[in-house]
């Protein structure tokens, strides 16, 4: 509820914007036993992982009013991205907590691959109304889980472009690297995969590429001016 437009009383409902350390003082009985996490790892944009279950990218959960609310207990935390090594944690969080997880992922070097999370089981879905989706739904393709056979049936694409601003499309989808000049490193299933680099002035690059399952096949491209022979 509202009151003059700047106050919100949980007593009407859950926390929507902040959490419960913003009040003075607590309420009842909107107040319950949950811990808090954030996760404060680099790059941004790797997913994150609760027990198996993808629950979105480190973005949603590292800003001052932004946590990953947990049950208390023990949890185990993976952060994955394509081209680096995979994060994880074990942590036990007691009611009421607040956890901070700091960490700066590592690039892997050339030939080696990212390790996939372990993925919880399939669970039948939940009845409608009783569940949300991850605040940000996962823009790559799923990791298979740790230590089957299927986890080498995914490849790493690294692309390095002159001029750095090019665009890259890659089987007709759109990607673009975290920083101008960082090579792009793109997770793909095994086999051929379709690569267009464009950029206006410049020649078009195209190019059918094989990405071999469990290894890094590199492309370095530099795009020729319009005109020139």
């Amino acid at each position: 509820m509202f009151v003059g437009g700047y106050f919100y009383d949980p007593f009407y409902g859950p926390y929507p914007w902040w959490p419960p350390d913003a009040y003075p003082y607590r309420y009842y009985p909107m107040f319950d036993d949950r811990a808090e996490v954030r996760v404060l790892v680099t790059p941004k944009e790797a997913a994150v992982y609760i027990d198996g279950y993808y629950a979105g990218v480190v973005d949603d959960f590292d800003g001052f009013f932004q946590r990953l609310p947990l049950t208390p207990g023990p949890h185990e935390i993976a952060v994955y991205l394509a081209g680096y090594r995979t994060l994880r944690q074990q942590l036990y969080l007691g009611p009421n907590s607040t956890y901070s997880l700091r960490s700066t992922m590592e690039r892997l070097a050339p030939g080696e691959t990212s390790e996939p999370p372990t993925l919880a089981p399939p669970v039948p879905p939940p009845p409608a109304g009783t569940s949300r989706l991850p605040r940000t739904p996962y823009a790559g393709p799923t990791p298979p889980p740790a230590g089957t056979p299927e986890a080498t049936a995914f490849g790493t694409l690294a692309i390095r472009v002159q001029p750095a601003d090019a665009d890259v499309t890659i089987d007709g989808e759109s990607w673009r690297g975290s920083a101008p000049g960082d090579r792009l490193l793109v997770h793909l299933a095994d086999g051929m995969h379709h690569v267009d680099i464009t950029k206006n002035g410049f020649r078009k690059f195209s190019a059918d590429v094989h990405v071999q399952g469990g290894e890094t096949t590199p492309i370095n491209v530099s795009l020729s001016p319009e005109g020139k022979d």
